[in-house]
């Protein structure tokens, strides 16, 4: 995972922030002499030489926790075996073309294809280049390449290869091929959401929850998983232009066009963002007219209200397990914060302890 990490001003409590756009990244099996092993090239060596590799770029580390960890991903972890069976294979026959195939589906039907020669639950290696691989299988390991390949992000294998910690096992995250059980299925829709998946994922259960007591890599997911989300809707958007109705802003599009054919420009694709997506210029500018029209017709605000939230509340706190700390709970500080909002708007609307509320925004 790749992304513009912008730490926090001042000596506060950390706080992931990104600028810019989350990309992830996967490199050939061997490195080259311009880069050094790292990540998943780590498990084709032996664990006293990838520990000392992970030590240089983590000297504060613990090399005790360090070899504990990489013990334990090398015996139930299914990338880390896939990455030393592929290596095993090419050692015994370095002459054959070899290539690795993350797929999405463990029960994938390989009969229609080429017999692997090895398979772990999440990988097939194809030996030779007679046998084709699944077309949307798009996780593919060469021996040798130039550089790294970027994942999509709505890859199922995407969670478990980024977040090896808090996936051991491999746990597959979201697929748009996911259905919702029996009773939750409904004529509108039959398929999980992305955002339903990761809802799913960051509810307190009872019992230990090793992505809740992750601490800081803990934040990183969620925001990972709020990009990724983010990301699907912006995508749908623009693949959409049509059913939005965009035509109706052509008027625009030859303004911007004959613009920048005056000035020796070239014009990138426009793609308009309805008012239903929050956050976009036009949800901010019917918000404003929304409010305009209702002081237009009640006169001008009475209270300008600010809500802010403050970490040591006592209901966060006592939510707090073990050595956990408010930043390092998202899930749990906005939660609260929504629940005194809503409480603040019951007293000041249905309760009118300050008398009655002709309008509010």
């Amino acid at each position: 995972m790749g992304a513009e990490v912008k730490s926090p001003p001042g000596n506060g409590p950390y706080c992931f922030r990104i600028h810019g756009q989350i990309y992830h990244r996967i490199a050939p099996l061997y490195s080259n002499e311009r880069f050094k092993p790292g990540y998943g090239q780590l498990y084709i060596f032996d664990a006293s030489e990838a520990n000392s590799r992970r030590l240089e770029n983590n000297p504060s580390c613990l090399s005790s926790v360090m070899e504990k960890l990489d013990a334990f991903l090398r015996t139930i972890n299914p990338y880390a075996e896939s990455y030393l069976q592929i290596h095993q294979l090419i050692q015994s026959n370095p002459t054959v073309n070899v290539k690795m195939i993350f797929m999405e589906h463990p029960d994938l039907d390989m009969r229609r294809y080429n017999a692997p020669t090895s398979r772990t639950e999440v990988a097939a290696i194809f030996v030779g280049d007679d046998g084709e691989p699944p077309a949307n299988r798009n996780i593919c390991i060469y021996p040798i390449g130039e550089g790294c390949k970027n994942i999509s992000p709505l890859n199922q294998c995407n969670d478990p290869m980024v977040y090896p910690l808090l996936f051991p096992r491999g746990e597959q995250g979201w697929s748009n091929e996911m259905e919702h059980v029996e009773e939750r299925r409904s004529a509108k829709r039959n398929r999980v959401t992305q955002l339903q998946f990761y809802a799913y994922r960051l509810s307190v259960r009872s019992g230990f929850s090793l992505l809740h007591s992750s601490g800081k890599l803990f934040q990183q997911y969620v925001v990972d998983a709020y990009v990724k989300t983010e990301g699907s809707r912006l995508n749908y958007i623009r693949l959409n232009q049509k059913d939005l109705r965009v035509e109706f802003y052509r008027g625009l599009l030859d303004a911007l066009t004959t613009r920048a054919s005056n000035n020796n420009l070239r014009v990138g694709k426009l793609v308009i963002l309805p008012s239903s997506f929050q956050g976009s210029s036009r949800s901010m500018q019917q918000n404003y007219q929304d409010a305009m029209a209702m002081v237009k017709k009640f006169g001008r605000p009475d209270l300008f209200v600010t809500f802010t939230c403050n970490p040591s509340w006592p209901e966060i706190l006592n939510a707090m397990q073990g050595r956990e700390r408010p930043e390092n709970r998202p899930d749990i500080v906005v939660r609260v914060f929504k629940m005194k909002l809503s409480e603040l708007l019951d007293d000041l609307i249905k309760r009118k302890v300050f008398g009655c509320v002709t309008a509010y925004i």
